[in-house]
């Protein structure tokens, strides 16, 4: 029994050095790149005074800016609300590769789970 764990244990330290370099590289290029985007755009950290004028604004946003809302504004928020759960959607079909449920192959005498 120790020495299947021994020699399981074993399999995945191999499998994690395995993919620990390709991981750390691609770590290190999204960092760089990263970096490059951050200088390139002129990029900063919000100053404290930014973040007191963004509090203020949405403290002070109330019922009443709801109330003047139009049915034209609600029915352009219900267009781009359906277009967002049809793209959900499609995307769950293409990653099932099935139109209804997922395909799971049926279990035999011999069915493991």
């Amino acid at each position: 029994m120790a020495s299947r764990f021994t020699s399981a244990l074993s399999g995945f330290v191999n499998s994690l050095a395995a993919i620990q370099r390709p991981v750390v590289y691609n770590a290190k290029v999204a960092a760089e790149i990263a970096k490059q985007v951050y200088v390139k755009e002129g990029l900063a950290f919000p100053t404290a005074k930014q973040f007191a004028e963004t509090r203020h604004a949405v403290e002070n946003v109330n019922i009443k800016s709801f109330k003047s809302l139009q049915l034209k504004d609600l029915a352009k928020g219900s267009v781009v609300a359906a277009e967002a759960l049809t793209f959900f959607l499609i995307g769950e079909v293409v990653g099932r590769r099935s139109l209804i449920g997922y395909n799971v192959p049926s279990v035999g005498k011999h069915g493991h789970h």
